[in-house]
This record gives C-alpha cells, structure tokens and sequence, in this order.
C-alpha cells in the first residue's frame, strides 16, 4: 500500500499521526514483554509446536473476516512466496522461544530479545547494504547494557546462564531476519493483510508436523489453565501485535520499533515485581540506560522523512 508522502499534511494532522504511533509503539512493546511471562506459563500445558501452531491458526481464524475483502487483490504468487518466506522466519522464533522457555527463565529471554536490534542492523547492512548513524548504533549499544544492567540488579547482581539461552540467541537471529524482510516487502500489502498472510503461512508450515507429531494427543483441552495462556498469546500478542508491528515498522520505521525492545527488560521485572522495582538504586542506572538509548535511537526527523519516502 502506498503512502501519500508528498502531499502536504497539516501540523495538526502530523501532530495527530505522531501521537498514534507513539501510543502504538507503547501497546506494542507492553504486549510484547507481557507475552515472555505467559509464554513461560505455556510451556507447562503444550509443546512448542503445539503452542506455536494453535496460536498460530487460530489467529488466522480470528483476522479472517477482518481482511477477506481485501486477500484476493493483495493475492499474488509473488507477494505471497515473499510473505511467506518472511513468516518463516517469525515461525522459527516462536519455536525457539518456546522450547528454551523449557529451560531458561523469562526474563532471561527477555534480555537475550534485546539483541534483536543490533541482530537486525548488521543483516540489513551485510544484505541490503542498508548503513546506520553512529548515534542510532550507540543507542542499540547502550539499550543492550541497559537490559543486561536490569537482567543483573532484578537477581542481585547474579548471573544465571541456562542452556535455553543459546536456543533463544538463535531464535532472535530468526526474528531480525523476519524484521529486515517485513521492512523490504512490508509495503506490498496493508498491514492487517499482511500480518494474516504471515500467519496463515505459518499455519500452513506447522500443519504437517501438528497432525503428525504427538502434541496434540498430549494436551488437556479440557484444562482452562491451558486455554487462558493460549488465548491470551493469541489474541493480544500474535494478532494485534502482528498487525501494529506491520504498521509501526513503516509508520515509524525498523530501527525505532526495535528500539523499543529495550524496555522488554524492565517491563517484564515490572510485570513479576510490580512497581517497587523503580524505587530500587541496583535497577534505576539500567532504566536511564534503556531511556538514553530510546532517546538517541528515536530523535532524528531526518532519519523518519527518510524513511517514509522509500515506502
């Protein structure tokens, strides 16, 4: 879809439009950090194919009637095999999240999350030959310390490395992959179509080694503590947070979305500590830390006008 960048637009209007993508990239990366910690909870009733899967078809399912105006138009062989390929990539990090959520805690995934971004820079610089400023770079780099200054005062100061930490790496690798294709293919479709047509993809992908695999026969369907954590990733963290990822990532851009990331950490101790986290000293440095690197990484016009004129 494209987007009228030459025509001129109201400062209010602008004003507006800037607000919605701020309250949006908030919603997003709150849902974001929220699904690490049901995640957690889901590993207990499904495997990682099975949660993967379901969560999967049925958001498709639910973004159907949403978008069935609009697939046979969007609909090409070539848009799709691109979509497709990109939803791969999504598919194998929630895989991989899953199974190291067997054997590492959520907030340490949280923190390994916070390397999508720096994972995200050097593919699009190594394959599309795409450059970063020096000062969107510190950011990445300081947003990461901040997350593991975090990681670090949440448990005292103690580091706890677990084997599920390399699968997590590795998924992360996955998910900056899909990042840097959804921003070259993201303009072939609106966002809700897009993110059905990666769903679905993904759905069809996971399908053989659902009916084949003994997942299914395992799960206690008629457990509500199985049902809650499904529908929860499913409706708040994979359908609306698939559509506003394909909005923000050209409303607002890869590397600012990414950005955002960086408060996963903090949210996520947030979500299991609540609040009195923030009076604590060990964890205020690594919150300023995450803050200064939103700052550096967010506050180019430039890079946004820049942006906005290649969709």
């Amino acid at each position: 879809m494209s987007h009228p960048v030459n025509q001129p637009v109201s400062r209010g209007g602008s004003h507006r439009q800037t607000l919605y993508a701020w309250l949006a990239l908030l919603t997003w990366v709150s849902l974001l950090a929220s699904s690490f910690v049901i995640s957690a909870e889901m590993v207990r009733h499904a495997s990682p194919v099975v949660s993967t899967g379901l969560r999967f078809m049925i958001a498709s399912l639910i973004m159907l009637p949403l978008v069935a105006g609009q697939l046979k138009r969007y609909a090409s062989v070539a848009a799709i095999a691109r979509y497709s390929f990109t939803s791969l990539f999504m598919v194998l990090f929630f895989l991989g999240l899953f199974e190291s959520l067997k054997t590492t805690t959520a907030l340490n995934t949280a923190v390994i999350y916070t390397l999508v971004p720096i994972f995200s820079v050097a593919i699009a610089w190594l394959a599309l030959r795409n450059s970063t400023a020096w000062l969107p770079l510190l950011g990445f780099i300081l947003g990461s310390a901040g997350a593991v200054w975090v990681l670090l005062a949440s448990r005292g100061q103690s580091l706890q490395l677990h084997s599920g930490d390399l699968i997590c790496l590795l998924a992360c690798v996955s998910l900056a992959l899909h990042v840097v294709l959804a921003r070259k293919w993201g303009h072939l479709m609106p966002a809700p179509v897009g993110a059905f047509w990666i769903l679905f993809c993904g759905s069809l992908m996971l399908l053989p080694f659902l009916l084949l695999g003994e997942g299914l026969a395992q799960v206690q369907w008629h457990d509500i503590a199985f049902w809650q954590p499904l529908l929860y990733l499913t409706v708040f963290t994979t359908v609306i947070t698939a559509v506003l990822q394909q909005y923000l990532v050209r409303a607002v851009g890869p590397k600012k979305l990414l950005a955002f990331t960086y408060l996963v950490p903090t949210l996520v101790v947030l979500w299991q500590q609540g609040a009195g986290i923030f009076f604590s000293l060990l964890i205020l440095p690594g919150i300023a830390l995450t803050l200064l690197a939103l700052l550096l990484i967010t506050t180019r016009p430039e890079e946004v006008q820049q942006e906005a004129t290649t969709v």
